[in-house]
């Protein structure tokens, strides 16, 4: 991190508006060129082939299956995630509202489908395809990221379809989620259900879709076009 820091955008790209998966709020060198802030890329195909659970019920609460290090005293616990991984799994991983896995399974997505919260921490970038992937699954996705820019935020209204946790929080998260369910849970579900939003987060394999992932790329560059323009007039 601190050498791409140090080497900056190479001169070549810096004529170039920039796609990247990386945002955030505060200054830093991957953005100080021009740039779009685009989501990961999920094959449509397995998420559109993840089954409902048979009785339509989300029995998990709290879902996180990902690398969580066990012993914040090492290397990784000291600087991965910023200890918000490793605070997550000592704090919670007793709590029975909480489903949290640090092992690594294929058919994770079927687990999304049938949890309420989703947790999204930062790993060593703030961005994570699991906050796409639980827009696409209808999970409500908790970002535990400070200063993180998501994608396409001029058109997605992501405060009202996900939840927002400050890093020092993460200890507060029982509390914070079960405040929310006992509150606007339904408000945001709905939100979240709005096929606009899983439309424009998602890649189409073969060709371009009014409104998807790489329709918004197009929509986005188009603006960014005419604003530079505009400058230079």
């Amino acid at each position: 991190e601190e050498l791409a820091i140090k080497d900056g955008i190479p001169e070549f790209m810096k004529k170039s508006i920039i796609l990247q998966t990386f945002g955030v709020n505060f200054r830093h060198v991957c953005q100080a060129e021009n740039n779009v802030i685009i989501p990961p890329y999920l094959s449509p195909i397995p998420i559109h082939n993840v089954v409902s659970p048979a009785n339509g019920k989300r029995d998990i609460f709290v879902f996180f299956r990902g690398k969580m290090e066990v012993h914040p005293k090492n290397i990784s616990g000291q600087f991965y995630s910023r200890k918000v991984r490793s605070t997550i799994w000592h704090k919670f991983s007793r709590n029975r509202k909480f489903y949290l896995k640090r092992e690594r399974y294929d058919g994770y997505q079927s687990e999304i489908r049938r949890s309420v919260f989703c947790l999204c921490p930062l790993g060593w970038a703030p961005w994570s395809p699991r906050i796409v992937e639980s827009v696409a699954l209808g999970c409500v996705p908790v970002i535990i990221a400070d200063g993180i820019k998501l994608p396409y935020s001029e058109t997605i209204q992501w405060s009202k379809i996900s939840i927002t946790v400050a890093e020092k929080d993460v200890s507060k998260l029982g509390k914070i989620l079960k405040h929310v369910a006992s509150t606007n849970l339904t408000t945001i579900q709905k939100n979240l259900w709005d096929p606009f939003n899983r439309r424009a987060l998602l890649y189409n394999e073969n060709e371009i879709k009014e409104g998807d992932a790489t329709w918004q790329i197009i929509s986005s560059l188009s603006h960014y076009q005419e604003k530079l323009l505009l400058l230079h007039k």
